[in-house]
């Protein structure tokens, strides 16, 4: 099969139309944040302005997870919700529309090329205008309740001005930046979800959703039992990653393996598999296995690149991206550990996970060798 050594989530680029794109402009109340569907801009601003508000306008679709976290957990924060609403007149306009909008200038034009204009090309992407309707600054990715907060206030204080937004976590602050900045693994691309949802059947009988793990480290591997080489040595990596901890924090480690190829993959044969790469000691490796449709969800959710290859032998293989999901106790994606990174820096990123868990400093453990 074709190896995927950036081991990227998402392709380096996304049309305007796959998720999410803030304008906060010049805002007036309503009863939830970005409920209401506008198409003329220019009125909308007028209101808010009017109000005393600035106006803030989120584009978005259905099938962007990053829009749909921040729809679940962030606009009905009600913390979140007074805040804004205090400040923002709010509304939503779909980038999927075919008719053209009214922009904060006045002039018709279609969604997408709005968005492309002002070069809001990745997703989620917040794009914030003066109160004439001039463009101001650009902040792309997915927040949480106190990013979105913390936008709020940079926005109206005109901190733009002064220096770049930056994002801190919701219960760590600072602390969390350099914690991830620790990190071997890549950073989780900006349009992902911070707590992907999904539902599979496991190898152990049940069906397992990341939430079933809070409290333990979660390592996430996809791909497929007959992948000539990526996926076991992925696994035999991990194997090895997780032996390398002290036997003490082992079994707080779990490892995951889902199918994209859930045709071929069923439970008892991802069963089978998955027992060869259980670390001594640790937990058993769960494999992980979706209907056609959820397996479409978890490579939607999590962007992954899944294409079937016709191949001779094997009747097709598939490309897939490569690489092992890191997600820290509290369920939430900290980074990608790209294929090929060495066993020390994925085991070291597991003790930093796991120190965190535990408060303490991160632990460097000493390497044991797989048997």
């Amino acid at each position: 099969m074709r190896r995927h050594p950036s081991c990227l989530l998402i392709p380096t680029y996304l049309p305007v139309a796959a998720g999410l794109l803030f304008f906060l402009i010049g805002g007036g109340s309503q009863a939830a944040l970005f409920e209401r569907n506008a198409d003329n801009l220019q009125q909308e601003a007028a209101a808010a302005h009017a109000e005393g508000k600035q106006l803030a306008v989120v584009l978005t679709l259905p099938d962007c997870p990053g829009c749909l976290e921040m729809e679940k957990t962030v606009y009905r924060d009600r913390r979140t919700e007074k805040l804004i609403e205090g400040r923002f007149r709010t509304v939503r306009l779909d980038l999927s529309r075919s008719a053209p909008i009214i922009d904060t200038l006045g002039r018709a034009t279609p969604v997408a090329d709005f968005a492309k204009r002002l070069r809001a090309v990745a997703t989620p992407s917040l794009v914030f205008f003066a109160g004439d309707g001039s463009f101001s600054y650009r902040y792309t990715g997915t927040l949480d309740q106190a990013g979105l907060r913390d936008l709020a206030d940079y926005v109206v204080r005109a901190k733009f001005e002064e220096f770049p937004f930056a994002p801190r976590d919701a219960a760590r602050g600072n602390l969390a930046a350099r914690q991830d900045r620790a990190l071997h693994a890549s950073p989780p691309a900006g349009n992902l979800p911070l707590y992907p949802e999904f539902a599979l059947a496991a190898s152990d009988g049940r069906e397992r959703r990341l939430a079933d793990f809070r409290g333990q480290v979660v390592a996430l591997s996809v791909g497929y039992t007959q992948c000539p080489d990526v996926c076991p040595t992925t696994l035999i990596e991990l194997k090895a990653a997780v032996e390398g901890l002290p036997p003490t924090l082992r079994r707080q480690v779990q490892v995951l393996f889902a199918t994209v190829d859930p045709d071929r993959d069923g439970l008892a044969m991802l069963k089978e598999y998955v027992a060869a790469f259980s670390p001594t000691s640790g937990r058993p490796v769960l494999g992980l296995r979706g209907s056609a449709e959820a397996t479409a969800r978890l490579i939607s959710q999590l962007q992954l690149v899944a294409e079937k290859r016709p191949s001779g032998s094997a009747g097709y293989t598939v490309d897939h991206t490569a690489g092992v999901f890191l997600f820290d106790a509290n369920g939430r994606l900290r980074g990608l550990a790209p294929f090929g990174q060495s066993v020390t820096a994925l085991r070291s990123d597991l003790a930093h996970l796991l120190a965190e868990r535990s408060g303490g400093p991160a632990v460097a453990p000493r390497l044991v060798r797989a048997n």
